[in-house]
């Protein structure tokens, strides 16, 4: 079976050389599922730890990133 012209048994078949035991099904369900709580909350923390790093309009670096 094919998903937008591209098969999934080839990686799935390389994935399992690799030790890793992943089926095509199990993968176009992955692919289909949402992304889990945690997974989006820690997106979120990493996109505001990186705002931190934006320099001010002096080109000086915030506090919070300069003290910890």
């Amino acid at each position: 079976m094919k998903a937008n012209g591209h098969g999934v048994e080839l990686p799935c078949g390389v994935l399992r050389e690799q030790g890793v035991t992943v089926t095509s099904r199990s993968f176009r369900a992955w692919k289909t599922r949402a992304a889990a709580a945690r997974l989006q909350s820690d997106a979120a923390l990493v996109d505001r730890l990186k705002a931190l790093k934006v320099r001010d309009v002096h080109g000086r670096q915030q506090p919070e990133i300069l003290y910890g």
